[in-house]
């Protein structure tokens, strides 16, 4: 019976150590290649692939192989490379897919398992949608002349209007004039989008000369009126 019990150990024995053995073997292989904090579209077909820590290449000429979703390859250039980030361009690239990459040859810096391994990921480029642009109309000059007014200087009386349409440097604008409070507004608005080119608030000299003049009379009448008393 005793002997029994023994041959029933040794199996179960063997199984434990063979089971910690591929557990000490497993483990590193994982750890050997780094992992990824973000991947950043930067445009222009340039992806920016950040680790989540420091890292060693094993070659200097690193090797990104990407494909998109119908296992199609497309040429990379690695332009930028450092301790924590990798950054390559994908070459005749087209908008709207999604592009999957190896980065071949990377390593944890602090990683006991000193295998180099490949770090995976996927990039979507998305298709830019062109916003229509349209000319816009006098009035919307006008209405857009004096919001940017009364933002600046708390106009909200305007008087002496004047709207021309002409063309600066090759560019459709609408020159907008008026007065407000004492001062004069002009500005250039593009004509296309209503984006504000130029904008001059200048002191009204005339108004405040009348007001002056206005001043000095009711001076004077006040005067006139202390001496008949």
């Amino acid at each position: 019976m005793e002997n029994r019990m023994r041959m029933l150990r040794l199996p179960v024995a063997v199984v434990i150590i063979l089971a910690m053995a591929l557990s000490l073997i497993a483990v590193p292989s994982f750890a050997a290649a780094p992992h990824k904090e973000r991947v950043k579209y930067l445009g222009n077909g340039k992806v920016e692939v950040e680790f989540d820590d420091d890292v060693d290449y094993k070659n200097r000429r690193t090797k990104v192989i990407v494909r998109d979703t119908s296992g199609k390859r497309y040429k990379v250039s690695v332009y930028k490379k450092d301790d924590d980030e990798l950054r390559f361009r994908i070459k005749k690239f087209k908008k709207g897919k999604t592009y999957r990459f190896t980065i071949k040859g990377v390593r944890d810096e602090d990683a006991r398992d000193r295998r180099f391994g490949n770090v995976k990921g996927k990039v979507r480029i998305k298709k830019t949608v062109k916003k229509k642009v349209t000319n816009i109309s006098r009035t919307k000059a006008k209405n857009i002349a004096y919001a940017d007014a009364k933002k600046r200087t708390g106009a909200t009386s305007f008087y002496d209007l004047d709207i021309d349409k002409d063309r600066d440097d090759g560019v459709l604008i609408w020159e907008v004039d008026f007065k407000s409070r004492g001062y004069e507004y002009k500005y250039d608005i593009k004509v296309k989008g209503g984006k504000i080119l130029k904008r001059d608030i200048d002191r009204d000299d005339d108004y405040w000369d009348d007001r002056d003049d206005r001043d000095d009379r009711d001076d004077r009448d006040d005067w006139d009126d202390d001496w008949d008393d």
